[in-house]
């Protein structure tokens, strides 16, 4: 007889390891013990060598889907002679680390319980087990167990407790199980906070839903706004009430056959919607069988699927589609208290439809979309979050992140862990959820930065936090850690041609960056292109307003005569029949007065112009509106593209944007079509981008090429730039689970710092 003591840290609570590793340790007929610690979990067992080379190999190869097994240590100790094999009480140690689970979507066998008539969870909406139900945002400390979670409110009733000591029960050891007569409460009020009086809150709620009501629902990480999804009118109203005028909504919609319906899916999209992750997945509609102002003039939809027993017990024979849009006011973080959702709802809802569990950590439905193949994540929330990556011999660190998309990122033990998607660091509202949500991480995982790192900006939000901490600072600037967080990715350490398209970020010469190509590793870049430089009339303004970066490209174009600009004959080019208002001639000033108008080489800035001359006339109100406006207008069969220049001016090469801005205008003057401009305006960025690319390779000997920033976001884009690439025999990276947008940044941070202090 052998004892082994064997400690295993990553993802290994709450994804039910502990009742695995019982089942295996008594096939394998061994005593001893498991227990989680803060440090991972600890299992010391007794008997033959091969029954515990057995052992060891099934727990290396198999194991719950979600396990992943980081580092095992494995030391040989002296025989105690164990009785039995148990799961112990856990050990809360101050050293070393183990993650927290992501919450995950209802599991198939649980569906079936609150099916079924005959089991006492049918229709019980806080049904779950060891493979589904809510996890990092119930948690409050490690390690994972109920004592240590939101659920240590409900006491486990005696069924429910024979079920979770039972190792032959899928509930063995699940820290939320429940069931009607113990668990949580679903409560329906009205929108003043009084009790709706009904036996079944739910079914209550659907009969609102189908006479046209607004709800709030509460769900795992937060509240969704939810309404009929087939009903134009009280989308409408929604609409007004929320004021979100054109942001799509996402729908979720009642299973995958009925996804079926109304999109296209292929295969590896139809295993994302269905998977424990539960993301809303951006798909391709099939025809506007569903009201237009879902997502207006958008050729995709957002889509979820059930992923808790509340949400599909929402739908029956009649009701197959729902909003379920965060619950948030305009440009504030999602809400997830029951009294916050009573209060600050009160102008959009009906009725709230709450329970009584409460949610420690508020996160938002993560968003995904299958480019080239693959999964791209696009917000990494819930089912994502955190995300844990391997920093070998990196110091204990923290990384603030952007000011859009915000999330942080910290380094304890060589682990880095990657936070939810928080928000725009705009509003002190969202400001306050980033702070709690970094205090609720860095107090879980006993950090003490040893590396703080922060973005160059002098002026950006997140970095009013620098001061709380006392280790040393490290500044990175915005496009260097974009393109960092595709070369950790994909664990690239040599230097990249980097190209990063995006709508802003502060650059070394103290403009705004963002159609960039960077010479670059994980440690330095130097910028060798750009767009042409072009002033922004009124700063960030213009990403709200296009006209004003269509005025700004016209000015540079006609060599600063702005009566060509204030020509009625080109203004009608752009769906104008008046002459030039008084604001627009403002701009026009302010553009040859020099006031508040800082350069930008922003690819982001230019779609926008773009957008404007051909018809996106109005404000954008969500980022990236112009942009998605002319990808949705592209027509993909066209393979047309403007005449470009491409400069060499002070050792760097610039694209000039001329040439293409006068073809736009010509093409407009001869009436052509403007989905067909649209999309030689796309063929023209993806020419004069691969055409750079290879210039740069000649000089520099570089073939690898990494793509990043919220601008290949755009599909057509990115699969245009990447597959002409790839024939030119380039090495090509791309984000995939790491966020292309912002959501990005703080993991390149964090990586840029640490490499420079390794090397």
């Amino acid at each position: 007889m052998i004892r082994k003591y064997i400690l295993i840290s990553g993802l290994v609570q709450g994804v039910g390891f502990r009742p695995f590793v019982y089942k295996i340790a008594m096939e394998n007929d061994l005593k001893g013990f498991i227990k989680n610690s803060s440090i991972g979990v600890i299992i010391d067992v007794e008997g033959g060598e091969a029954s515990i080379d057995s052992f060891i190999r099934e727990l290396k190869e198999n194991g719950p889907e979600l396990l992943n097994i980081e580092k095992m240590i494995i030391e040989d100790k002296v025989v105690q002679s164990y009785k039995t094999f148990e799961i112990r009480e856990s050990l809360k140690s101050s050293e070393g680390l183990t993650f927290i689970s992501p919450d995950l979507g209802i599991c198939r066998a649980c569906y079936e319980d609150i099916k079924d008539k005959k089991n006492k969870r049918y229709r019980y909406p806080f049904t779950n087990c060891t493979n589904c139900g809510p996890r990092y945002s119930i948690i409050k400390i490690l390690p994972y167990d109920r004592k240590c979670t939101t659920m240590s409110f409900f006491k486990m009733c005696k069924s429910c407790n024979e079920e979770y000591k039972n190792v032959l029960d899928r509930r063995f050891h699940a820290q939320p199980n429940c069931c009607p007569e113990c668990g949580p409460k679903l409560e329906l009020v009205d929108k003043f906070g009084d009790k709706v009086n009904t036996e079944d809150p739910i079914r209550e709620a659907i009969k609102f839903i189908k006479e046209g009501k607004i709800l709030s629902i509460k769900g795992i990480g937060g509240f969704h706004l939810v309404c009929d999804g087939k009903n134009e009118e009280v989308i409408k109203h929604l609409r007004e009430k929320k004021h979100r005028p054109r942001k799509p909504f996402a729908i979720m919609l009642k299973d995958i056959e009925t996804v079926k319906k109304y999109c296209i899916v292929s295969i590896e999209e139809e295993k994302l919607l269905t998977s424990n992750k539960s993301p809303i997945v951006l798909l391709e509609r099939r025809e506007d069988i569903l009201p237009s102002n879902i997502a207006p003039n958008n050729k995709t939809l957002g889509i979820i699927l059930p992923y808790t027993p509340l949400h599909y017990l929402l739908f029956d024979d009649d009701l197959e589609v729902l909003i379920m849009t965060s619950a948030n006011l305009n440009s504030m973080p999602i809400i997830y208290e029951n009294k916050q959702a009573i209060d600050n709802l009160f102008d959009i809802v009906d009725y709230c439809l709450i329970h009584d569990r409460y949610i420690y950590t508020a996160v938002d439905d993560s968003v995904t979309r299958v480019i080239l193949g693959e999964e791209r994540v696009i917000r990494l929330a819930r089912g994502y979050a955190p995300t844990y990556l391997k920093g070998e011999n990196f110091k204990e660190s923290l990384s603030f992140g952007p000011c859009l998309k915000n999330n942080f990122c910290f380094c304890k033990d060589e682990n880095i862990i990657l936070s939810q998607y928080i928000g725009d660091l705009d509003n002190l509202e969202t400001l306050n959820r980033y702070d709690k949500a970094m205090g609720n991480l860095l107090s879980i995982y006993n950090i003490n930065p040893k590396l703080i790192v922060y973005d160059n900006h002098p002026s950006i939000f997140s970095n009013l936090y620098v001061d709380r901490f006392k280790g040393k600072m490290v500044g990175v600037y915005h496009h260097h850690a974009h393109i960092v967080s595709v070369l950790f990715e994909n664990r690239i350490k040599d230097k990249v041609i980097g190209i990063v398209y995006d709508g802003s970020g502060y650059g070394e010469d103290g403009t705004i960056w963002g159609g960039e190509f960077l010479i670059t590793n994980c440690r330095e870049f130097k910028r060798v292109g750009h767009l042409n430089k072009v002033k922004m009339p009124g700063g960030d303004k213009a990403a709200i307003e296009p006209i004003r970066m269509a005025i700004s490209y016209l000015y540079m174009l006609y060599k600063e005569d702005d009566s060509c600009i204030s020509n009625t004959n080109i203004l009608s080019l752009f769906n104008r029949s008046q002459a030039i208002s008084k604001k627009e001639q403002l701009y026009i000033d302010m553009i040859k007065k020099d006031v508040n108008c800082p350069y930008t080489s922003s690819m982001g800035r230019l779609f926008d112009a773009v957008s404007y001359m051909l018809g996106f006339n109005k404000k954008s109100t969500f980022e990236g509106e112009a942009a998605i406006y002319l990808e949705n207008i592209s027509d993909v069969r066209i393979n047309t593209s403007y005449d470009f220049d491409i400069q060499l001016i002070n050792e760097k090469y610039i694209i000039n944007t001329d040439k293409i801005i006068k073809g736009i205008i010509q093409d407009l003057k001869l009436q052509v079509a403007k989905h067909i401009i649209s999309m030689k305006f796309h063929n023209t960025v993806i020419e004069f981008t691969v055409t750079l690319c290879s210039k740069l390779s000649q000089v520099y000997g570089i073939k690898k090429v990494a793509l990043s920033g919220g601008v290949f976001q755009n599909k057509i884009l990115l699969e245009g730039i990447y597959n002409i690439l790839k024939k030119k025999n380039f090495e090509v990276y791309i984000n995939k689970q790491i966020p292309c947008n912002d959501g990005g940044i703080s993991l390149g941070q964090l990586v840029i710092a640490n490499e420079r202090e390794l090397n």
